[in-house]
């Protein structure tokens, strides 16, 4: 965890699991070979740094 202090890392990593995560919910929600006709990746990511970054912030006190 300490690699996520960096908000560059931070960024990267968060864009990952958004994009990872929307990919699994588009995949178990139905038949998987249909167009994706909504892209939440970036909500995702979003998501995940703000509970990284209240995750990172906690830890230092």
């Amino acid at each position: 965890m300490r690699y996520l202090e960096n908000k560059f890392i931070r960024v990267i990593a968060c864009l990952f699991l958004g994009g990872a995560v929307s990919e699994l919910i588009h995949i178990s929600t139905g038949d998987p070979n249909r167009p994706e006709t909504s892209n939440f990746t970036l909500l995702y990511a979003i998501m995940f740094y703000i509970v990284f970054s209240i995750y990172l912030k906690r830890k230092k006190i």
